[in-house]
């Protein structure tokens, strides 16, 4: 006797993956829709639909002086990352030296950290580089965050890459690094730009690295600093200008990860 449909196994998976997702898009979905209220107080339901508090977002002059910072700080950590992530995935992947693990693990290290202990640990490392908590280091202690993603992302890449492809092009003559940028690099362009696009937006959204090695000038932290003294809707609407801006960089990345399939 056959078992009833809405017990079969799949239908069940299918019903434990929907929950979770709904679990985890609705408070984003709600700080959207508190975003489009009409009153003066983050509050939900809504007493009405307006505008008027997205304006207020990009009047205030803290929130722009933020997002400006912390766009400049994901895009110089982003290449940072993306840079040294490739070379330490190809070296990773390419060769098997003593120590190969060890040196994996540390790379693969700042995931598992708290970030709160990573940041205090380069806070206390800034002094000897003759560094201060700013934009400098913040980029820089970004990038040590986004690495490990970088380092993923082109790994997977990797994953199917042949090198006999690399050796024919040397054996022809061709320089290394022009072999890299002819070769290796358009094969493996998808996972380079994943990992460029990830670090951005770690970068973009990072509250715990930021409270050490900032100023306190970073968007993330403003909306924390306004959300404490003075909740107004105005904190969602700036935080839904960010989720549009992260929600437009994936839309970017579908039509290449479309071409890759296609292939």
């Amino acid at each position: 006797m056959n078992r009833p449909e809405f017990d079969s196994p799949r239908l069940s998976a299918y019903g434990y993956t929907a929950f979770v997702v709904l679990f985890l898009l609705l408070p984003i979905a709600l700080g959207t829709v508190v975003a489009f209220s009409s009153g003066d107080r983050l509050e939900f339901p809504l007493p009405g639909f307006s505008l008027r508090w997205f304006q207020e977002a990009w009047r205030n002059v803290q929130f722009v002086d933020g997002l400006w910072n912390s766009l400049i700080i994901a895009v110089c950590s982003a290449a940072l990352a993306t840079i040294a992530g490739t070379g330490a995935a190809i070296a990773l992947n390419h060769y098997r030296f003593k120590g190969h693990s060890v040196v994996q693990l540390a790379v693969m290290l700042p995931v598992s950290l708290p970030g709160i202990v990573l940041g205090l640990g380069l806070l206390f490392i800034l002094s000897p580089y003759g560094m201060r908590p700013g934009k400098v280091a913040a980029i820089f202690g970004h990038a040590t965050v986004s690495i490990p993603y970088v380092v993923a992302m082109v790994t997977a890449a990797l994953s199917n890459y042949d090198r006999a492809l690399e050796r024919a092009s040397l054996n022809l003559g061709v320089s290394p690094a022009r072999t890299f940028f002819k070769i290796t690099l358009p094969l493996i362009r998808g996972g380079v730009i994943a990992g460029a696009i990830s670090a951005f937006l770690i970068s973009l959204d990072n509250v715990s690295l930021s409270l050490f090695i900032t100023r306190g000038d970073t968007l993330p932290l403003r909306l924390m600093q306004q959300l404490l003294f003075y909740a107004d809707p105005s904190i969602a609407a700036m935080a839904t200008i960010l989720l549009a801006l992260s929600l437009g960089l994936l839309i970017l990345m579908l039509p290449m990860v479309i071409w890759r399939r296609s292939r």
